[in-house]
């Protein structure tokens, strides 16, 4: 004879089953999209800068339009917004990947967005738009080099 412990007992178990897988799916997911080929992660990396391409154009020319500290700042934005989306990517590796270090480019390529997004808002703060044009041009152009070596030519751009 069951008593209504035991029966308590069994109808918790599967509760606690899902609870615990649950859990674990959530304490071992680090936010990282799994592609499943080096296709679709070129595929996920170029929809992000294009939809920031996108973004970054949209934004109203300095200074007829809009303040110059408000433009770097808007920039300094849509570029962190990009390179988190970035690095939410899980990058594949193996055979099939025709990449030496994606993992390494990759961290690279999320490195450099954060520095034009930094670069962008020392404009803000000075707002002084020559201050940093030297320095965002080199970053676009390290970041672009590393795009086309990665294989995202979609990531290749001109300066803002």
């Amino acid at each position: 004879m069951t008593t209504p412990h035991r029966r308590a007992r069994h109808r918790l178990a599967p509760l606690l089953t899902v609870a615990v897988a649950v859990t674990t799916a959530v304490a071992c997911d680090d936010g990282a999209l799994d592609p499943l080929s080096y296709d679709d992660y070129v595929a996920d990396l170029a929809a992000i800068c294009t939809t920031t391409t996108d973004e970054l154009l949209a934004l109203p020319p300095a200074p007829d339009q809009i303040a110059v500290a408000d433009l770097a700042t808007s920039a300094a934005q849509i570029l962190d917004d990009e390179a988190t989306q970035a690095e939410r990517l899980a990058v594949p590796s193996g055979d099939d990947v025709p990449v030496d270090d994606l993992a390494g480019d990759h961290r690279a390529f999320v490195r450099n967005t954060r520095e034009q997004a930094d670069a962008w808002r020392s404009v803000a703060a000075a707002d002084d738009l020559a201050a940093a044009t030297e320095l965002v041009a080199q970053l676009v152009g390290g970041r672009n080099e590393l795009a086309r070596e990665m294989g995202v030519e979609a990531c290749a751009r001109g300066g803002l």
